[in-house]
């Protein structure tokens, strides 16, 4: 069955060009995106979703259509997903973007977007049993600002960290910051375990505002336990008991080695299974 996207509501097959040359996410990034979850006809963690969305949306100062709303958007997906035969797992990206026109000035700030799903193997159903390999990208660096928290499609910092990983044979790459410390990998947040307590870093060290990471966080808040917020260096978190990251795909996915060191799974775990795998089965 040929699959097909979506541009502004309307379905076209995969090979059907839709945006030229004048396009302000191809000049400029002028735009976010969101990747989400389908399972069984349902978009787990949806409301935190959407809610970055129109935040992020808002930071851009786009034009949003009043026709544009979390109900109008989960409706296109879950129809694509049905159309494309995802409907049971999907991998889902939203793509949104200015109008085309100006230079960085633009011309229009109408919101356009663009929905794509794959089919997602049953493997992301369950927690990693080999730990990931992870090393540091010490080229680049990110800023701490608004901008930062989103999910922008400005993203060359995480592209060069991901072609920096698979260059050392390793499955992930820290992210640093202006002041050198660590703010997120290439398609996730950290969280780190030392001496039984849970720590992540602050949205100020600059970091993607992930949905997986503040569902942890405020699941952690409701079970009456408590989170760390603090700002971490490369060195730091290497001393770490147990490493996992966070994002709305995967869940969870445990750090095995990092630093020539090795890490246990024992809590990261537990967290899995008593947070994560209820929302994905």
């Amino acid at each position: 069955m040929p699959g097909f996207f979506m541009f502004d509501g309307k379905y076209f097959p995969n090979s059907t060009p839709v945006i030229g040359p004048d396009n302000r996410a191809f000049r400029y990034g002028d735009g976010i995106f969101e990747t989400l979850r389908v399972g069984w006809g349902k978009i787990p963690l949806g409301k935190y979703h959407f809610d970055r969305c129109f935040r992020s949306m808002t930071v851009l100062g786009f034009d949003i259509p009043v026709l544009c709303t979390p109900e109008s958007l989960e409706k296109n997906i879950l129809e694509l997903c049905r159309k494309n035969g995802h409907l049971e797992s999907a991998r889902v990206r939203i793509t949104f973007f200015r109008g085309d026109g100006g230079l960085y000035d633009p011309e229009s700030h109408r919101l356009h977007f663009i929905i794509q799903t794959w089919a997602l193997p049953e493997n992301y159903k369950e927690i990693n049993q080999n730990g990931l390999a992870l090393t540091a990208y010490l080229h680049g660096r990110k800023s701490c600002d608004q901008l930062s928290n989103l999910k922008s499609n400005s993203a060359l910092i995480y592209v060069l960290a991901a072609k920096f990983a698979k260059d050392q044979k390793c499955n992930e790459a820290l992210v640093l910051n202006t002041f050198n410390n660590m703010a997120d990998a290439t398609i996730a947040n950290v969280f780190w375990i030392k001496d039984g307590d849970i720590f992540t870093n602050p949205l100020s060290e600059g970091i993607v505002a992930g949905v997986m990471r503040q569902y942890i966080i405020d699941s952690l808040k409701q079970q009456g336990i408590t989170l760390i917020e603090r700002a971490v260096n490369p060195e730091q978190i290497a001393l770490a008991d147990e490493i996992f990251l966070t994002n709305a795909l995967y869940g969870i996915r445990w750090v095995g080695t990092y630093a020539e060191k090795y890490f246990k799974f024992e809590k990261t775990s537990q967290l899995y299974h008593n947070l994560v795998k209820p929302l994905f089965h």
